[in-house]
């Protein structure tokens, strides 16, 4: 029995997040993402809520799903998944896992690789594309760093740069491209939801 005055089932009260506060849950979710528990989508999407976000509570939940503490990390493997697309379509999208390391043949061929919810194996990943007279486009959300490494004779590179900076620490794509005679295009857009948060003026 709750003696009086026993404020136990009163609700909370909202705090004030502070700059620190926020980088903290920006740390976690970029742990998360490493780990393979959220998309990069979901990164995107909650570091975006973290930004604006005004109250302690409004940072908690953006992690209630989340451990408290990154989890050790399983030794990183040196197997290279391999694909490739001969004169041929080949589309990578929606909800898959991508490995810490995997390779990309395009000759004569298109590759279409989209990333918003695919599921890292760790903090860093590795696209080796070789591209012959092929065309490769990777799409990525906003808040992931993307370094784009090599080139190839009378080949061609589109990079958008993303309306927003990547988050210092967070998730990082590095592509290694080589190959004659082919084009990268390396593209960053929004979420739908941040799209639409974007267009309401939250």
């Amino acid at each position: 029995m709750l003696a009086v005055g026993d404020d136990r089932d009163q609700p909370t009260t909202p705090i004030l997040a502070s700059d620190a506060e926020r980088e903290r849950s920006i740390v976690l979710l970029r742990d998360a993402v490493g780990e393979g528990r959220l998309t990069l989508e979901e990164f995107s999407e909650r570091v975006d809520l973290a930004h604006a976000a005004r109250t302690d509570q409004e940072l908690a939940r953006l992690a209630h799903d989340l451990p408290d503490a990154a989890a050790a990390s399983a030794a990183p493997t040196t197997v290279v998944e391999e694909h490739r697309a001969f004169c041929s379509h080949l589309i990578r999208s929606g909800p898959w896992s991508l490995p810490r390391r995997s390779s990309w043949r395009s000759i004569f061929g298109t590759i279409d690789l989209d990333l918003r919810q695919a599921r890292l194996a760790g903090p860093e990943t590795e696209l080796e594309i070789y591209n012959l007279f092929g065309t490769v486009t990777v799409l990525v959300p906003e808040g992931v760093e993307v370094v784009v490494r090599g080139g190839g004779l009378f080949a061609s590179q589109k990079i958008e740069s993303p309306e927003r900076s990547p988050v210092a620490g967070g998730p990082k794509v590095t592509i290694d491209t080589r190959g004659p005679g082919g084009t990268l295009h390396v593209r960053s857009r929004p979420t739908l939801k941040q799209s639409l948060r974007r267009a309401l003026g939250h």
